[in-house]
């Protein structure tokens, strides 16, 4: 959701009525498929994402209008945007649902050259991430959790004001620091997904197996790591809830011109025939 929001609103439309062939061009990034195989993903991702637009979309403009008319009114509590948050994951939870039969049936389909190349590039894509996020030293991981975050939520309301911006650094500095325990848990899931599928256990354990590494990815993370992770939210929530009382009237206005444009695009979508 806060992908489609800082995608801007022109451009909400466009991305989504071309997901179909992006999604493919991604995957094809991690797979070397043949002819086949590239003509039956082309029809599942056509399948799922015309599910998606009739049955969530409509959620995800709702949820939007929601977390709008909350921040415009100054009514925003933490139960709140917990509420929100946990909308968005059961909605993500049913899409992983709705799309597991083809998921499924795609890495029964995969060769063990296709699996063992798609775990090589996941492992090239892990380095490439830890490279870019989360830096060599805790201090250059904090500095760019602080960037990251003044970046966010200064293209979320059209510009930050210096105090502000001092603002949001300060709540992203008293984040806990989970860089390597959530690369570790990252690499144990992928590791756990490839020796499912060489596995290859029959139908339905396939599927079972699978479904329960989609909607439980964090089965394996230690207490304390969930405990961290948990507060590290709550303190995302407090941060947002102070720095919507550090809006200005003329920021306000921005927000909710544009989440309620980009709502309203959502539901044009919804309503478009392809």
């Amino acid at each position: 959701m806060l992908c489609v929001f800082l995608s801007g609103c022109s451009a909400t439309r466009v991305i989504y009525n071309q997901f179909d062939w992006a999604l493919a061009w991604y995957i094809s990034d991690y797979f070397t498929l043949d002819d086949e195989q590239e003509d039956w993903l082309d029809e599942a991702i056509k399948r799922n994402i015309e599910w998606h637009r009739r049955n969530q979309l409509p959620g995800y403009a709702q949820l939007l209008r929601e977390f709008e008319r909350g921040v415009s009114s100054g009514e925003m509590t933490p139960e709140k945007l917990e509420y929100h948050y946990i909308t968005f994951i059961t909605l993500w939870d049913e899409f992983v649902v709705q799309v597991m039969p083809d998921v499924s049936a795609f890495f029964l389909m995969l060769s063990r050259v296709q699996v063992d190349e798609f775990y090589a590039n996941l492992e090239e894509s892990n380095q490439e991430l830890w490279d870019e996020y989360a830096g060599k030293t805790p201090q250059e991981r904090k500095k760019s959790r602080q960037d990251v975050g003044v970046k966010i939520f200064d293209r979320v309301f059209a510009g930050l004001t210096p105090g502000q911006e001092d603002l949001v650094r300060s709540y992203q500095s008293s984040l806990h620091d989970l860089s390597l325990e959530w690369m570790a848990g990252r690499r144990q899931w992928q590791q756990d997904f490839r020796a499912l599928v060489l596995e290859r256990p029959t139908e339905p354990e396939f599927s079972a197996r699978l479904k329960d590494l989609l909607l439980n990815p964090n089965g394996k993370d230690s207490l304390q790591y969930r405990q961290r992770t948990d507060e590290n939210r709550r303190i995302i929530m407090t941060m947002i809830i102070a720095l919507r009382e550090e809006l200005t009237d003329k920021q306000l206005k921005r927000f909710a011109k544009r989440a309620r444009k980009i709502a309203r695009n959502l539901e044009i979508v919804t309503a478009q025939k392809i």
